[in-house]
């Protein structure tokens, strides 16, 4: 029987051994951490047992996963060596007080050399310098000779590293990781001195062994029971067994790096700069494509904009090798055919993964044009300021904001005369780093102690929701939980959250917010709820005390039955809406968010353009016929495959159990869903959308009311309709046609004005403001070509190092800065603030910078604020 080689394979042979041996296989998490919010993504596969290793959390003692991981700070090593990634797979075996070294030892050796069978003589493996137990078993039960052990130090063998002397407090233990010699015919290197193995040696797994909880001065008490934590990194394990000189050239990356060569006409070779170009680019396609499957989208900030700089990495990176057009979205069927049977959410999401790809994609093609016109403007300034050093910052802002490497500025900017301040951009760079490090790392305490955590460590059971059908019930009071901590009573005026033995009110999930109500005892309100949340199955209903109160108090629970009725129309109508945009739009479209409250609906959506006033009407219609159909809703529960095969929309970025909630409007909606709604369609009774915006490259947002609250939208529009008609003195029929007579009427009057532009000492002779160097002078009603002229004409004239003119009405604000060369202030940096505070924005060169607004209320002002803000 052959040997495990391919990624599947090896996966799968991993999973089988460790389910023999009686463990659980679970599925992977999402990339988006489900129990820490703290994390950014996904990091480890310990990640999702955290309560687990502190004996609080499911009722299991071993397990088995495959876990999707996203690590970024080693973001420029990608592609340049073999073994770096941002998404990786880790195969994971765990105990939570079961099993320990003695077993876990043996069990990775024999996985290693008779499940996959390679050879116990190209193995070393590295333990922590004092445990000599693990040296035991090493040494004495698997066989290996001493030479091939090594003993390091606690910043390479402990996990958290170095945790013993600087921390954090917490959980921690030595590790022993393993090692494949990719160079066996060489003698051993000494362990006399030696502070990490060569890279010779590849790492393929990490045994980590859970056993102190460190405390405050380094003291290690052993833990009652001890944990396993074991990772071995797939794609490292598929090069070892492929004989492949680094991660990429093997069965997973294999199909991508040919698409590449077709796509680019160039030839993959392992040691050039295409190669690395090839690599990075399979490696952050495949990241962007996971990430966006789990519901990570590319946007501002966040998750979001760590997703979009890896997709703008992987597309600058064509641009350099060729290819003129949008490319990410064809290399998703290389990953689909090499991960999709493992992973099906890059199959069931493909449309919405390659919307938002081609949008992003798209974009930022846009904004790289715009990138090579800044760093040429940048250019310009700095020989007309006779500098000779390019600034480190900008060549960083180039590199973070448009996808610019270091190297690509350089080459430009030494072919201008001028050199990089590439100290002042590591040192952004760093920075940059630690902020990730921040974000995907462990501080603190290793495990602190969630909220749920310390509910179960007293006992506290978790609540029972009867919300769906039952509004008002008794219930007792299990708990208070205050920003000190878990109390046993409350007084009057408390700001806490208390917890129920049962409960009617919907916690805060899936898109729809917690109810608000009222908890009472014997028709006296005590405490007001504001909102309702859940922590791992305890309702913590948020709000004030009306009266003082103890745990075990009888209380009846009872919603606000106006808000949730609102809030199931809105629901249902997201619904109704999901399905009539895919019935309009094409399958393509997807819900990348949602919103629903007694205020309305907020619906996220893959599409790539507008919709359009027609569209809007058409989906607008179909939303209403179907609540006009008066449909009974079919609300049940199913096995996830059952749901599977009958069709249902699983929504995009959430995970799913075992047993699956199913709201269906027969013959039309279809979907997961663990919200309220109406028992009929006919309940939402009315229907609205407010708006439709773009919201990110390839994702838009309509907002929308049901109910009263359509009909109140819709009286809303009719006033202003009919104030148009008198103050336009036209019948609503007729309105559109008076519109355009008077735009044609105002074009004419523009074109037969001649605008005067005055004369520059005209204009420096009546300032309207001046502080010190700094002046402002106001044109009203004209326009910005009108001010750029006067601008023109005031070039080497202005005495002040920074004039603002400034134009328009109080509705629109074009603007445009002057500013004297050595004066140590830049017109684009003086634009972006002054736009922000009208309500626009603006940029531009050191010595002239222009923009526009919307706010012109109180713009002396708001002038005078500016001016003091930079000279202060």
């Amino acid at each position: 029987m052959s040997k495990p080689t391919t990624v599947a394979e090896i996966r799968e042979a991993f999973l089988g051994f460790f389910e023999a041996k009686g463990h659980l296989r679970l599925d992977s998490d999402s990339l988006i951490p489900s129990n820490d919010p703290t994390l950014l993504f996904t990091g480890a596969g310990m990640n999702q047992f955290k309560d687990e290793f502190l004996g609080k959390g499911r009722d299991m003692q071993r397990v088995t996963t495959s876990q999707k991981c996203i690590r970024v700070p080693d973001l420029e090593n990608v592609g340049a060596t073999p073994r770096h990634h941002t998404f990786f797979e880790m195969l994971g075996n765990f105990s939570f007080g079961d099993y320990f070294k003695k077993e876990t030892i043996p069990w990775e050796w024999e996985f290693f050399t008779e499940v996959l069978g390679w050879d116990p003589k190209r193995f070393v493996v590295s333990i922590f310098e004092d445990d000599d137990e693990a040296f035991k078993l090493w040494n004495e039960v698997v066989g290996l000779d001493a030479e091939r052990i090594y003993r390091l130090g606690e910043k390479e063998n402990f996990w958290p590293s170095s945790a013993p002397s600087k921390g954090p407090n917490g959980v921690c233990g030595p590790c022993s990781e393993i090692y494949w010699d990719s160079e066996p015919d060489e003698p051993f290197p000494s362990n006399e001195g030696l502070a990490a193995l060569p890279d010779r040696f590849v790492e393929v797994g990490n045994c980590v062994f859970m056993q102190f909880d460190r405390k405050d001065g380094g003291a290690l008490e052993p833990l009652p029971n001890k944990n396993i934590d074991v990772g071995l990194g797939l794609e490292r394990l598929a090069a070892v067994a492929q004989n492949a000189v680094n991660n990429f050239e093997t069965d997973l990356f294999k199909p991508c790096l040919d698409v590449l060569q077709e796509l680019t006409g160039r030839e993959y070779v392992t040691d050039s700069a295409d190669g690395v170009r090839m690599r990075r680019i399979s490696d952050h396609a495949r990241a962007v494509f996971f990430c966006i499957a789990d519901g990570a989208v590319p946007a501002r900030d966040g998750r979001g904009y760590v997703v979009r700089k890896i997709l703008r990495r992987a597309v600058r990176d064509g641009i350099e090798m060729g290819i003129d057009k949008n490319f990410l979205s064809e290399l998703l069927p290389c990953f689909q055919s090499t991960m999709g049977q493992h992973y099906d959410e890059l199959i069931s999401h493909q449309d919405t993964i390659v919307a938002m790809c081609d949008g992003e994609e798209a974009r930022f093609r846009d904004v790289y044009n715009t990138g090579i016109e800044r760093l040429g403007v940048e250019i310009a300034a700095l020989r007309e300021q006779n500098a000779t050093v390019f600034p480190g910052e900008i060549a960083f802002e180039l590199h973070d904001t448009f996808g610019f490497p270091l190297d690509t500025t350089v080459v430009v900017v030494r072919d201008a005369g001028l050199s990089v301040d590439e100290d002042a951009f590591d040192a952004a760079m760093q920075e940059q780093k630690k902020r990730a490090r921040e974000g995907s790392d462990i501080s603190g305490d290793v495990f602190s102690q969630s909220l749920s955590s310390q509910l179960k460590e007293v006992g506290v059971s978790q609540t029972e929701f009867v919300g769906y059908d039952c509004f008002s019930v008794d219930s007792s009071v299990l708990a208070f939980s205050l920003e000190s901590g878990l109390a046993q009573n409350i007084n009057e005026g408390d700001r806490c959250a208390v917890l129920l033995d049962t409960t009617p009110f919907y916690a805060e999930g899936g898109g729809q917010v917690g109810d608000n109500g009222m908890l009472s005892i014997d028709n006296k309100e005590v405490f007001r709820v504001e909102q309702t949340v859940q922590n791992d199955g305890f309702y913590l209903h948020t709000g004030v005390a009306l009266a003082n109160l103890s745990v075990g108090a009888a209380v009846t629970a009872v919603i606000d039955l106006d808000n949730r009725q609102l809030t199931q129309s809105h629901h249902t109508a997201t619904h109704l809406l999901h399905a009539a945009m895919k019935e309009i739009l094409g399958a393509h479209v997807n819900q990348a968010g949602s919103k629903v409250s007694p205020k309305g609906l907020r619906f996220d959506y893959t599409h790539p353009q507008s919709l359009g006033r027609e569209v809007v009407a058409q989906i607008e219609e179909c939303v209403t016929s179907e609540i006009f159909n008066a449909t009974d809703l079919d609300i049940h529960i199913s096995s996830l495959e059952e749901a599977k095969a009958s069709g249902v929309t699983a929504l995009f970025g959430e995970k799913y159990g075992d047993q699956v909630r199913v709201v269906a409007v027969p013959g039309f909606s279809n979907e997961l869903c663990g919200g309220c709604h109406v028992k009929n369609t006919g309940s939402v009774g009315m229907f609205r959308i407010l708006s439709d915006r773009a919201l990110s490259s390839g994702v838009r947002r309509i907002e929308a009311v049901a109910s009263y609250l359509a009909l109140d939208a819709m009286n809303s529009e009719r006033k202003v309709l009919a104030e148009l008609e008198a103050e336009l003195k036209t019948p609503a029929a007729k309105l559109i046609e008076k519109v355009t007579a008077l735009k044609a009427d105002l074009r004419r009057a523009k074109a037969t004005k001649a605008v005067e532009v005055p004369a520059a000492d005209e204009v420096l002779g009546s300032l309207d403001f001046e502080i010190g160097d700094f002046a402002s002078k106001h044109f009203g009603d004209l326009e910005a070509d009108e001010l750029r002229k006067i601008a023109d004409s005031l070039k080497g004239k202005c005495e002040q190092q920074v004039l603002l003119l400034t134009g328009g009405n109080e509705n629109d604000v074009p603007f445009c800065f002057l500013v004297q060369k050595g004066s140590g202030h830049k017109a684009g940096d003086l634009a972006k603030q002054f736009g922000k505070l009208i309500g626009g924005g603006g940029g531009g060169r050191p010595d002239f910078a222009q923009g526009k607004g919307s706010d012109g209320s109180n713009l002396p002002d708001k002038v005078e604020n500016l001016f003091a803000a930079i000279t202060s």
